[in-house]
């Protein structure tokens, strides 16, 4: 059930981050980077493990080349502009960033104690 979450909620940030970064040209592009990065830290301070967060990137993934590709009624959520391919470029370093960055862990909460 883990695995669901995190591929929906991975699913979800990347159509947040894709809806928000052509908004407000570069403000926008900037948010949508830091609600990627937000969003898949918090979930993996939430379920802990990196395999989570590998997840939820493949959603973000999925739904951002979905979004880049054109539709069958001709529409396109990532224009391949300036904003768009940094979108592209950036959201992916920033996932890359995000994966492997150490284990969210707290000094006060042994988890050991608690599986």
């Amino acid at each position: 059930m883990r695995y669901l979450i995190s591929l929906v909620f991975g699913g979800f940030v990347g159509f947040t981050a894709t809806i928000l970064h052509n908004a407000w040209q570069p403000a926008g592009l900037v948010a949508a980077l830091l609600v990627t990065f937000l969003g898949i830290k918090l979930l993996g301070i939430k379920f802990y493990y990196r395999r989570f967060r590998v997840v939820a990137a493949i959603g973000w993934l999925a739904v951002a080349l979905r979004a880049s590709t054109v539709g069958l009624g001709d529409e396109l959520l990532i224009y391949a502009n300036t904003y768009g391919n940094l979108f592209l470029l950036l959201g992916f370093i920033t996932l890359v960033v995000t994966v492997l960055l150490p284990k969210a862990a707290s000094s006060n909460f042994d988890r050991r104690n608690y599986l």
